[in-house]
This record gives C-alpha cells, sequence and structure tokens, in this order.
C-alpha cells in the first residue's frame, strides 16, 4: 500500500503559497521523477534552499498540491452545495462548478491524474473525494429526492455516476482538442444525468 506523504513539514509563509501552484505545470509537463528541484525553483521564483527547507522533496510538493486542491475545491463546491433552489438547481450547481473547476487548475489536475499514488495513499486521496466531492452530490441527490425535483433509488451509485462524468468530461477538456466550451460540457453531461439514456415512453413495436 503507498504510504501517505505529509504535504508540508512547515507551515507555509502565504507569499509563498500561490508560487508553489506553478511547480504543477513543471511536473504536469515532465513528470514527477524527472523534474529537478532547479526547475522548480526557477518557475516558482523561490530559491531552491527555500523550498528544501519547507519541502524535504520533490514528492512533499505534490502532497502540498494535492491539499491545497482539496481545500480550494472544499470552497467551490460549498458554495454551489448550499445555493437555494431544489436539490435538482443544487445538483445542476455543483457539476457546472465543479467542470470548470477542473478546467480553471488544468495542470494541477493533470499532474495529480499521472502521479496520483505518489501524491498520497489511494486510501486517503479516496476519502477526500468522499468528503469534499461525493458528499455535497448525495446530499443534493438526497434533496432532490425528496422535494421531488430529482427521481433517485441509489444517492450512493447517482453520485458515483455523476461524479464520474464530470471528472471524465473535465479532464477530456483539458486533454482532447475540442472546440466546446466548459458550459458546453456541463450542458452536455446534465442532459445526461438529468435526462437518463432511456427512450421516451411511447408505443413499444
Amino acid at each position: 500500500m503507498t504510504q501517505p506523504v505529509p504535504s508540508v513539514v512547515r507551515p507555509l509563509p502565504a507569499d509563498l503559497v500561490e508560487r508553489v501552484d506553478r511547480a504543477a505545470e513543471v511536473f504536469a509537463d515532465n513528470g514527477l521523477d524527472a523534474t529537478r528541484i532547479d526547475e522548480l525553483a526557477k518557475v516558482t521564483g523561490i530559491p531552491r534552499a527555500t523550498l528544501y527547507y519547507y519541502f524535504p522533496g520533490k514528492e512533499h510538493i505534490l502532497a502540498h498540491l494535492l491539499s491545497r486542491t482539496f481545500a480550494q475545491m472544499t470552497v467551490a463546491l460549498d458554495a454551489a452545495a448550499t445555493a437555494p433552489g431544489s436539490g435538482r438547481d443544487r445538483l445542476e450547481g455543483l457539476v457546472r462548478e465543479h467542470l470548470g473547476f477542473i478546467a480553471s487548475h488544468g495542470p494541477t489536475y493533470r499532474l495529480l491524474f499521472a502521479e496520483l499514488g505518489k501524491a498520497a495513499s489511494l486510501i486517503d486521496i479516496a476519502a477526500g473525494v468522499d468528503r469534499v466531492i461525493l458528499a455535497p452530490l448525495r446530499s443534493a441527490l438526497r434533496d432532490g429526492a425528496r422535494d421531488g425535483s430529482l427521481s433517485v433509488d441509489d444517492v450512493g451509485a447517482a453520485a458515483s455516476v455523476v461524479y464520474g462524468a464530470v471528472l471524465v468530461a473535465g479532464m477530456e477538456f483539458l486533454l482532447v482538442a475540442d472546440d466546446r466550451s466548459v458550459q458546453a460540457r456541463a450542458d452536455a453531461v446534465l442532459a445526461i444525468v438529468l435526462g437518463g439514456l432511456a427512450p421516451n415512453a411511447g408505443p413499444q413495436r
């Protein structure tokens, strides 16, 4: 089992936090193993010695980026999860917010997909996904089932399906050349999530 990697040994000063974010693109382009601390120092503008002071190794920078991504996503999805409206309204908001978040954090997502097992244990990552992403989805789905705006038999399965659809659509946006906007991709995902794949009821042949 992959062992968890602590993100930071010492508290990172606020003025360095956003600069460390720039490391994601270097990691994503080169891979963790091929990236040198000197490259990270150059792109972040943080001296090599200072990086080593806060991060004993490259894996610790990767773990920091994962932890920071979860924290930022929590803020973004909490706003959508607590917005007024029906469960369906909140579900739509969560899908659009999550896709937008992936699109605006492209280097970090490309990096985490390539090096996920080195950022933290898969068990810890799954727990973070459940807390930050799946829990708000389950809440919106339950509310929708109660208020009649959604038809949901298995909330857990439905949340996993929605999460999977958003994640794949988001990664396609980052990796596959396409003229469709994030908004258009969200519309397509929601059309399937909310409309389903079964044909409309009608005369059977």
